[in-house]
């Protein structure tokens, strides 16, 4: 109350004051430029000073409020196109999780420049793009993930490899694993993807290759691994044909006591070999493998090896039927190696005893086309009609 009082009065003696010198001495001012002249008291010039002042602070502060609100109304506007992207890349994923693929292609892609992880977006519109067929645009969009997101290449490549590979795109797939390979050796999906790939491209060399590395980084449980690698060694000998014996000794050891390993073995020596000397290897390979473990492929595989003494493979034959003397498949290679030793009797004699154990097709047909040789073509007519399956080249009567 006091200090308002005070003020008061300060302000009516510096008005009378300043009155008193406005009345005394009001003052001149002149400004002049060309031939404009403006001309006033001083102290009206110094009264528009101050208004013109005070008129230039009014509109910095107009100027600097409008300007901040133009700042969060663009912050503003940021934000709701970034909550609107957000919910479309919501929507775009349920979308696919629904199996609508162009939909969920159109709103994920629609999305992706808004939203703050567009790579989401881009690889999953293009997975929506797979789905309808549409490779191109598929790779557009892998390429658009590629773009939007620095340090993305690797996971751009998995998943195009994926997509390749899933539409039997096998060379291109190859292409990409191998990329990605190169910049990343030892990852396990990369790995895990060529084995699929090199498989599907028969390429058996190069899986049986990579299958160290991939046993090394446990890419695979240990039976799915044994039955990997089985296959491709069973398939790379199936394609060595007369070259399998060199092949041979590039198999694992404990690979080669597997019977499916050693049947594979000998069939690229029969089916390759020009002379007797590959069937004189077929037949040791199966007759070593039978005195360590009894299968009923390498038995039966044993009777058409077709080697250079034939009367010793029935020596070893007989030697085995005398512990399995009712083994179906034994009896049924013991009348075959007789065949090739033209003991047509005792062959007719396994043979029916084999039948009689277990009835066979592959029996049928050698007991029915030994009859119709020995002239008992109505026999033999009705036993080859119960033979459904091709017999082997074997000497007849």
């Amino acid at each position: 109350m006091k200090l308002g009082l005070l003020l008061i009065i300060v302000a009516v003696v510096l008005g009378g004051l300043i009155g008193t010198l406005v009345v005394r001495d009001p003052g001149y001012v002149l400004l002049s430029y060309g031939d404009l002249a403006f001309e006033t008291s001083l102290w009206f010039a110094l009264v528009l000073l101050a208004l013109a002042y005070l008129l230039l602070r009014f509109l910095f502060w107009i100027f600097t409020r409008t300007m901040a609100s133009t700042g969060r109304f663009g912050s503003w506007l940021k934000r709701r196109k970034a909550t609107k992207a957000q919910k479309q890349t919501v929507q775009g994923l349920l979308l696919m999780s629904e199996g609508q693929w162009a939909e969920a292609r159109k709103v994920l892609t629609a999305s992706a420049r808004e939203v703050n992880t567009p790579l989401i977006n881009y690889l999953t519109a293009a997975r929506a793009a797979h789905e309808l067929g549409d490779a191109e645009e598929r790779d557009q969009l892998l390429r658009s993930a590629h773009e939007s997101t620095p340090g993305s290449k690797f996971a751009v490549g998995l998943t195009q490899a994926e997509l390749q590979k899933s539409a039997a795109q096998w060379e291109q797939s190859l292409a990409t694993l191998l990329q990605l390979k190169s910049s990343s050796p030892r990852h396990p999906q990369v790995l895990a993807m060529l084995t699929q790939v090199y498989e599907e491209l028969a390429d058996w060399q190069a899986l049986i290759e990579l299958l160290p590395e991939v046993k090394k980084r446990k890419i695979f449980a240990d039976e799915v691994f044994s039955d990997l690698q089985q296959r491709a060694w069973i398939a790379r000998l199936a394609q060595a044909g007369s070259t399998a014996d060199s092949i041979w000794g590039d198999v694992p050891k404990d690979l080669k006591r597997s019977p499916k390993l050693v049947a594979a073995y000998a069939r690229a020596l029969i089916d390759g070999g020009a002379d007797t000397s590959a069937a004189d290897k077929a037949e040791a390979a199966i007759r070593i493998a039978l005195q360590q473990t009894w299968d009923d492929d390498l038995v039966v595989l044993y009777g058409l090896v077709a080697g250079a003494d034939p009367a010793r493979q029935l020596v070893v034959a007989e030697g085995w039927v005398k512990e399995k003397p009712n083994d179906p498949k034994l009896l049924l290679t013991l009348g075959r190696i007789c065949l090739m030793n033209q003991a047509w009797p005792k062959a007719r004699e396994y043979f029916e005893t084999s039948l009689r154990l277990q009835r066979s097709a592959e029996v049928y047909g050698e007991l029915g086309r030994l009859c119709v040789s020995l002239g008992e073509t109505e026999r033999g007519s009705e036993y080859l009609a119960h033979a459904t399956v091709p017999l082997p080249a074997l000497p007849l009567p």
